[in-house]
Parts: structure tokens; sequence; C-alpha cells
């Protein structure tokens, strides 16, 4: 009955997405007579056959061989449709959301399907994380069908690129994808036969409405005229979604509360703000490091991270990891810990490093974005009588009590309400190594060893019943330029130069890879624009990593080229009023796409607004045109912290600065000690004025107006994170 009812609600949101077309542009109330097209119309040599092959990511490599003859999502694509006069069937994925294997698969092993779309439509994949502003506009689509956004999106659009139908294909299984198509084109296809220029004259001005309401959402003024003072408020809401004793975190969703736990972190210590948030925020900090740190988020066999949970608990995760999510919950995770002391926070944060580096990283030494498997939950869960049957009584043992496993399962209700995981056990490790192998073994090396040999029966289990993850062989400029910040993040937190290293080196790589002249590039190989060509996003990304290197190192060639890339990102992405995420020569769709929300990672106006920040207090600010657009917290982020902890961050940085002038000629542990002061909440700026800061010491200016000269690391450290 749920399913049937789940293909009820769809078939209804289909009629609606259709009908919305026909409806809201009925201007001549009824179709004009025409023949129906019936026929398969000419079609282009190019499109006769898959078109992927040549194709940069790991998407499009990974459909490169399908019987579909997928097209690039690209101008020369457009053209070859108009020509055949063909609508286009385009599915939105992203490769952080592998539920786009099981949809594409279904398509392509249904030979009826699979005629049906080369025959009569030109298909299209568009990977909404590479093209970053299709990714952005699923939402605006889904919400007027009323459909919560979910991934893939099935989308038929016109040549012009105009949207003509769409619904949601990821909680499809195969049989309902075929079932989904199948209804969508049948009411696509009685449309289009009935007369297709109606259909292309009305998507035109559906499409031109959308962009006039696009427009209008954005140009609302509701730019906060007391930024600091709603910042602090938005923060204060934001650790009273937090509840200790129902462990649970309001409005944060199923995704790892990365943002929030960085915002909250770099609260708990920020001299600026007031002592009873910074102890709100250090509270909050402690209390949920309790409720993840020890959960099945992070993974005891392989090590890395699970990016999302299914249900209210951290004790069921989505199974599926890629190289962004664990960057970034690796810096959040480093912040926790400068805040809270807890080393099994750095523990995991480098434990998480550590897998991007041995699963994500490429040939050439850059990373790729990762590719996961499509899976049920099931076959990555344990029962008791599985571990019992692969290791020795007395690992058996160990194991379990280590893990949390049970006979009867250890999944709580809340998230198995059917009990259709009765028995099952997700694993967890409960403590820190250190602990555990104070614990269960004689010594840490013996502990090491014996975990080490039951890893490796476990994971070979693990993979008979899942098999192995495709390996992502394509460089992937956003993953690499997340892991220079969370290299840089990790050489603050330890002090250990191998770090310092690694961010170094491979930001120097991705500078040759990810750039064309002056511009940037998602991959480190030529694309078709659309694909290809870099996003205000990625220049965020990019800007932020060598701003982060420039404080590791104390070296003004990366301030250069943060300013280089500020300079191309003001000139790419200034439109009217409004900070496009597309550069022109890039776009298909006509939209005003702007990003302002955290809706699959940071916003871009939040990493932007952070950047003009740390630039100004350097004194190479940015564009005054491009700074106006960025740096605005807007009003609703009072009331909607989760979705703009970014921005918030920002914020507080701008408007509660913290910052250091550092004088001539430091003594070496008092320069390392300022290279590792936490990277985004204190400032640095060059002196203003002979003299001002005498040789060998340091100058630290506070929000308050107060400021101290201080000549060793514990006086740095005392000034700015003075203990309370």
């Amino acid at each position: 009955m749920k399913i049937q009812s789940l293909k009820s609600l769809r078939f209804s949101a289909v009629a609606c997405c259709v009908l919305f077309l026909g409806l809201n542009g009925c201007r001549e109330n009824t179709f004009k007579d025409k023949n129906p097209q019936n026929e398969p119309t000419f079609l282009p040599t190019e499109l006769r056959s898959n078109g992927l092959g040549s194709l940069p990511g790991a998407i499009y490599k990974d459909q490169a061989q399908s019987p579909i003859h997928w097209q690039a999502w690209s101008k020369e694509t457009m053209a070859r449709a108009k020509e055949a006069d063909r609508l286009i069937f385009a599915v939105i994925v992203m490769p952080q959301f592998a539920q786009f294997q099981t949809v594409l698969t279904a398509l392509s092993e249904n030979s009826g399907t699979v005629g049906r779309i080369n025959d009569y439509y030109v298909p299209v994949i568009i990977d909404g994380d590479a093209s970053r502003e299709v990714g952005i506009l699923t939402a605006d689509l889904c919400a007027e069908i009323n459909q919560n956004l979910e991934l893939p999106l099935f989308l038929w659009m016109t040549a012009d690129g105009n949207p003509v139908a769409w619904i949601p294909a990821g909680s499809s299984d195969k049989n309902g994808v075929i079932e989904l198509f199948n209804q969508s084109d049948s009411m696509v296809e009685q449309m289009w036969s009935d007369d297709s220029e109606y259909v292309i004259k009305n998507s035109a001005l559906d499409n031109a409405s959308r962009q006039a309401r696009i427009a209008l959402r954005r140009n609302v003024n509701v730019k906060s005229e007391q930024p600091a003072e709603d910042a602090v408020r938005a923060i204060r809401k934001l650790v009273s979604l937090y509840d200790p004793v129902s462990r649970s975190f309001d409005e944060t969703g199923g995704l790892f509360p990365a943002g929030a736990l960085d915002l909250i972190s770099i609260a708990a210590v920020h001299p600026g703000l007031p002592p009873d948030l910074q102890d709100k925020c250090l509270e909050t900090t402690q209390e949920l490091l309790k409720d993840i740190l020890g959960s099945a988020m992070f993974d005891p066999l392989e090590g890395g991270l699970f990016s999302s949970r299914r249900g209210p608990s951290w004790s069921l995760p989505v199974f599926n990891r890629e190289c962004v999510g664990q960057a970034r919950a690796a810096v959040a995770l480093f912040n926790a810990y400068s805040a809270t002391g807890n080393d099994w926070a750095k523990e995991k944060a480098l434990d998480v490093i550590r897998y991007s580096e041995k699963h994500f990283s490429t040939q050439d030494g850059l990373f790729a974005v990762g590719l996961g498997l499509d899976l049920e939950s099931i076959p990555w869960l344990w029962t008791v009588e599985e571990i019992e049957q692969n290791l020795s009584a007395e690992d058996a043992a160990w194991w379990i009590s280590l893990t949390g496993m049970k006979p009867m399962g250890n999944l709580p209700s809340e998230v198995d309400v059917d009990r259709q995981l009765f028995r099952t056990n997700s694993i967890a490790f409960s403590k820190p190594l250190t602990e555990l192998a104070a614990e269960f073994a004689e010594s840490p090396a013996a502990f090491t060893t014996r975990l080490e040999a039951v890893r490796t029966k476990l994971i070979e289990v693990r993979e008979k019943k899942t098999g192995k993850v495709k390996r992502d062989s394509s460089a992937h400029g956003p993953a690499t330029f997340r892991m220079v910040s969370a290299y840089a993040a990790a050489f603050a937190a330890t002090g250990d130069q191998e770090w310092r290293e690694k961010a170094v080196n491979l930001l120097q790589k991705a500078r040759v890879a990810f750039s064309q002249g002056a511009r940037l590039r998602t991959f480190d190989i030529e694309s078709p624009a659309p694909i290809g060509e870099g996003r205000a996003f990625h220049y965020a990304l990019a800007l932020q990593a060598a701003l982060d290197v420039a404080v590791i190192t104390s070296d003004d060639g990366w301030l250069v080229w943060a300013e280089d890339i500020a300079t191309t990102a003001a000139e790419l992405f200034t439109a009217s009023e409004y900070l496009q995420e597309c550069p022109d020569s890039a776009k298909i769709f006509d939209l005003p796409i702007t990003d302002l929300i955290m809706l699959f990672d940071d916003s871009t106006a939040g990493l932007i607004s952070m950047a003009e920040c740390r630039l100004a207090e350097l004194q190479r600010p940015l564009v005054a045109t491009f700074s106006e657009l960025a740096t605005p917290l807007p009003t609703y982020a009072v009331e909607r912290p989760v979705l703009h902890t970014d921005l918030l961050q920002a914020t507080v940085a701008r408007h509660f600065k913290v910052a250091i002038v550092a004088g001539s000629e430091l003594p070496p542990e008092l320069l390392l000690a300022t290279q590792r002061l936490p990277l985004r909440m204190v400032q640095r700026r060059p002196s203003q004025e002979a003299g001002e800061v005498p040789t060998g010491q340091v100058k630290v200016f506070l929000a308050n107006g107060e400021s101290h000269l201080v000549a060793t690391p514990e006086e740095l450290a005392q000034a700015l994170l003075p203990s309370r």
C-alpha cells in the first residue's frame, strides 16, 4: 500500500507538472490541430550514439558505455536538438547522491525505454555538482510542483533550454523508475504530438515567468540593518535547537552537521562574543561531540565518515562517502577539538583525512569527488552470527563488545519502525582508540595489530555483500581545494609539519591543474563550458584554500594568487544587483540563479563573504560592487540559522573582528604560534605605520578595542583564547 500510494502521489505530481505548462500557458485555451508526430525525426550524426566518452567526471565516465545515447550538457547539444526538432530528456544527478546509479541503470536495462529515449528525445545527463546552477535550480523546480527536493530529477525541456515537465526520481526502485518515466513520457508525448509549437511557445512564456519570480525573490531587500546583533541572535537560536536530553538537533535534517559544528565551535572561543553565548556554544559543542564521535557515522572498518543518516538517530547512516563531505567535516572536527580539547575529535578528523587520501586521491596527486554505492542498508549491517562465523571466538567476543552489537540488533525502534532490520547491527567504536587499546590489549601496539587483522577480515566479508566501490579517477577542483583547507586545518590543530607540506604541495598542483589562464575550471582536462568552466562556488573554494595556506606559511605569494582569483571572480559573477553563480560563457538556462543558502554544501555567498573579510583586513579588498553583493547578512538567517552558518561565521569575523599584526624577525616559536591560530577566526593585517609593532613581537587587536603586545606563544594564547 505504501508503494502504491507513493506511485499515485508521483503520478499526480507529474500530471500537475505537465498541466502547469498547459494551464499557465493556456492563452489559446486549446491545442491547435496538428498531425501527430509519431515517426522518429532526423538526427544529426553526433546524436546517434553515446557521446560521453571523452568527458571528465565520475558520472560521465560511469555512463559512457550506456546504450542510451547520452549527450554532453553543452550548447552544441542544444543546437543539434533544435536541428532534429526534438525535446531534450535530461536527468539531473550529483555524484554525492548515489541513487542516480539505480535510476540510470533502470533506464538503460529496459530495452523499450532505451528505444523510446533514443528515438524520440535527445538524452542528456547533467552533473548538478559541476554545473552547479542546475543543481540549485532543482530546488525551485521541485517547489513549483510541491515536491521535496530529491535527486535524480527527470527534466523534459525544449532545445531553447525552457523546462516543459519534471519529476524527482530518486526514491524509486528499478521498476518504479520505469513506471515513473512511462507515466511522465506519455503525457509529454501527448502534448508534443498535439502541438509542438505550442509547447515551445508556452514553455518559453513559463520560463519568462519563472525568471521574473526568481528575480523578484532575489531583489527583495532583506539585508540586516544590524548584522552584529542579528548574528548573535542567530547563533543563540542555533544552539537552542539542540536538546541534550533527547540528544536531538532540530532543523539539521539527516546530514552530518558540519556547518553547525564549525560555527558553534568557533563561537565557543571567539573573544568578541558575549561570554554567556561562548559558554552555551561550548556546552553544545561538547554534547554534540558525544553524540557523533561514538556513532556509526564513522566507519570502524575502512575509516571515513558517512555523510548522512536514515531517520532521527546517528546509528543508521546512509552508507555513502564522498571527498568534499569528508574534507569539510574534518575542518569542523578540528575546530571542535580546538574549542574543547577533545582528542577524540582530532583523532576522527585525522582518520577522515587519511581515508580520503586512500580512496579519493588520483594518480597525479589531486583528489576526485568519489562515486559511492547505491545500496539498501542491509548489506552494510551485521548480525552477531556473521561476526562469530568469520572471526575466532576470542576476536568475535571483543569485537562485539567493542562495537555495541547485540543478538537482537542494536538499531533503535525510531529508525526501524517496521522492524525490517531486526537482528541487524550498525557498528561503531564507542571510545577513542587509545582507551580501547588499554581495555582490550596489553599495549597499544598489540591492539593495533589485532584490530587491523580483524578489519581486514571483515572488510572482505562486507565487500562480498556490497561489491567494491568504483574508483573515481577524475581530478576534481572543488574536492581538491577542500582537501587543501583540510590539510591546513590539520596543521593548525596538530603543529605537524607534514600537514603543512601536504597543503602547500597540493595547492601548487591544483593551481596548475585547474587554471585556464586567469580562469578556473572544474576538472583538470578540457570539457564543454557548461560542464567544466568554474562556477562562483569553485572560485570561492580556491580563494579559501589560498588564504588558508597563506596563513600557515606566512607566504604572501598565495595572497597574490588569492587576489587574482578574486579579481577574476568579480569580473565573471557580478551581475545586475546579484551574485550570479554561472559565468555567461557557460550559461544555458536563462535564469538569474544565485547561491545564498546552504542547499548541498556551503553557499557561494557565505564563502565569498568570509574571503572578503579576510582580504579586506589584508588590505587587498574585493572590487566594491562584488563585495556589496557578497557581504550582507539576510534577516531570515536569524530564523533559519542552520541554513546560513557560513554567512553567520563570516559576519562574526567581520563585526567582532579579532586581528593580529606581526612584527619583523619573530622567534620561530612565536611565528609558529601565529600560523596555528584558528584559520578564519583570527584575521591578519599588515602594519599600518612604521614601528607599530616592535621587532620580535605580535600585536593583538580585540573586538572591544583593546590591544595587547605579546612576545611568547603563551602570551599570544592568553590574549586570544583566555581561559575563563
